[in-house]
């Protein structure tokens, strides 16, 4: 007797496919914006030490060079102290057959011994004459005049790569200022304050931080809600079929820093969550 045969697929209760919710797929990417805004004050963190590296090292730059600076004033100056003249040229020594000549031309002295009675009286003080030093003039030697401009030259020098140095410090110190004040502003974007809040239908406006919130309408049961942000009294934002811990990203003007609103519980006719603002926006 053959077998009664039947679908047994027909009785398999067939299950759809899971729907993503939104959470999961804006999660990631919230996720990976948080890390680059890290890892973007991470790197203008270590710009600013880096460049207050370079700033230390200009500043220990210009001591030396002060240094340096300074002992060749000392050097200058020691070399103008020590200064001598040169000593005077000696006359030249005249020919030989000019020196016989001068000495034949010369009449000899001739000695005669006489009697001491018929020497003429001597005066007891003889007369004599002192010859006035010489004054040799001061002559100034060309290797000393060429080490005196060589040490000046290069007093120049350093002057004008101190003041270069100095310049540059100066356009430093700018920069990492600039970079400290960038650097500050994206910390006090990353801390962040969140407000809690409780909404309830039909009620009026709540204020939260800077925006004002409105609940519209909450489904306990597909966990979803709908409500209306006010930037402003006029302008109005409607959030439609929100779900449970989904972040909602808002903006309420241009280059300012974002808000994020969050609903952690729904029940019928009532919301309750948070809203993450920085702390200069409260």
């Amino acid at each position: 007797m053959a077998g009664i045969e039947f679908d047994r697929q027909a009785f398999i209760p067939s299950v759809g496919p899971k729907e993503r919710s939104t959470f999961q797929i804006v999660g990631p990417i919230v996720m990976l914006l948080a890390s680059s805004l890290m890892c973007y004050v991470g790197y203008k963190i270590f710009l600013v030490k880096t460049q207050e590296s370079d700033l230390a090292a200009a500043n220990t730059r210009v001591q030396q060079l002060e240094q340096q600076l300074t002992d060749m004033q000392k050097r200058v100056e020691t070399v103008e102290k020590h200064r001598k003249p040169a000593p005077a040229e000696a006359t030249p020594a005249a020919p030989a057959g000019t020196q016989s000549a001068a000495l034949a031309a010369k009449p000899r002295t001739v000695y005669r011994i006489a009697a001491a009675s018929a020497l003429p009286p001597q005066s007891k003080h003889a007369t004599t004459t002192d010859a006035s030093p010489t004054k040799t003039p001061l002559v100034t030697s060309p290797e000393l005049a060429s080490a005196v401009a060589a040490n000046h030259e290069a007093w120049e020098a350093t002057t004008n790569r101190l003041a270069d140095v100095v310049g540059v410090v100066g356009t430093q110190q700018g920069e990492i200022s600039a970079t400290r004040e960038a650097v500050n502003q994206l910390l006090s974007q990353s801390h962040r304050q969140a407000m809690s809040f409780e909404l309830g239908r039909g009620e009026t406006r709540t204020p939260v931080g800077p925006v004002t919130l409105q609940l519209k309408s909450a489904d306990s049961r597909n966990q979803h809600y709908s409500l209306c942000v006010f930037f402003s009294e006029q302008k109005c934002i409607e959030l439609k079929d929100r779900a449970l811990n989904e972040v909602v990203v808002l903006v309420i003007e241009k280059n300012s820093p974002p808000l994020e609103l969050v609903a952690t519980k729904i029940l019928r006719d009532q919301i309750a969550g948070y809203l993450e603002v920085p702390s200069g926006a409260q």
